[in-house]
């Protein structure tokens, strides 16, 4: 059904509008469907917490997001004031948790696609961080590209925005799990075909990014010769389109790759 891109009816959340082809597609089959147009298979950014339970086999079993920490956690990074004052919003623009992907533990933290970088992740991921040491489990990061426009939905409100000291205090606490021989995966994901991923977030010690076949089919010139299985990190390489990028991966495939960077770093 191809609609007028500027009707902006969406009958109570019950649809969303494909930004690609301009199809309404049904909220449930669009979950269904990982975010992933059903028409055009074109990304649709994903809320955080869907793709926190995508890329789990299960519920987590804790829940990382503040004030919900342990405050044994918070007291660590002397963060029980700024938990205190600060007021969090509804939507959640952050969501972390310890579980398991495919298989293999870990401490994950999603960051919402449409949330401006805030003190709330400044928490949040300091949070998974000292979770991750005090457990001694790697730590999976999921960020979006700074370039996706912002969602006028998310109240901005309540929080400063995470201010360039914040962020590189926080690279250089993250350096922490490189010291115990802990691994960081971090997933890049909602990269547009002829852009690049950026973050203000620090990048774990092998990237991921999330890309579907059409993409890869457009830049195929581009790409490096296939060797699909992954073995360890070095038998992936990296595309010389995104040198911080080890690998793409397609949506639908990203809890089975992770779990198999898991495995590698586990073995090693």
């Amino acid at each position: 059904m191809a609609v007028d891109p500027h009707h902006h009816d969406r009958r109570d959340g019950l649809w969303n509008m494909c930004k690609a082809c301009n199809e309404f597609i049904f909220r449930q089959v669009l979950e269904r469907n990982l975010y992933v147009c059903p028409s055009c298979n074109y990304y649709l950014p994903m809320p955080a917490e869907t793709r926190l339970r995508q890329l789990f086999d299960s519920d987590p079993s804790l829940d990382l997001y503040p004030p919900s920490a342990p405050k044994s956690i918070l007291e660590s990074f002397k963060l029980t004031d700024l938990i205190s004052r600060t007021v969090f919003p509804d939507d959640q623009v952050i969501v972390a948790g310890q579980g398991v992907i495919s298989g293999y533990p870990t401490i994950l933290a999603v960051v919402h696609p449409y949330a401006v970088p805030q003190r709330v992740h400044f928490a949040t991921l300091l949070v998974s961080l000292c979770t991750a040491l005090q457990t001694e489990l790697p730590l999976t990061t999921v960020y979006s590209n700074n370039a996706l426009p912002k969602s006028a939905e998310i109240d901005q409100s309540t929080q400063s925005e995470l201010s360039f000291a914040e962020a590189t205090y926080l690279t250089i606490e993250m350096e922490r799990l490189s010291e115990v021989q802990l691994p960081h995966i971090t997933v890049l994901t909602d990269m547009n075909v002829d852009g690049k991923l950026s973050t203000q977030f620090p990048l774990g010690d092998f990237v991921l990014a999330e890309r579907n076949e059409d993409d890869k089919a457009k830049l195929k010139d581009r790409l490096p010769p296939s060797s699909q299985q992954v073995q360890s990190p070095e038998s992936l390489g990296k595309p010389e389109y995104d040198a911080f990028v080890d690998h793409y991966s397609e949506r639908q495939d990203l809890p089975e790759m992770i779990g198999q960077l898991l495995s590698f770093f586990a073995k090693s």
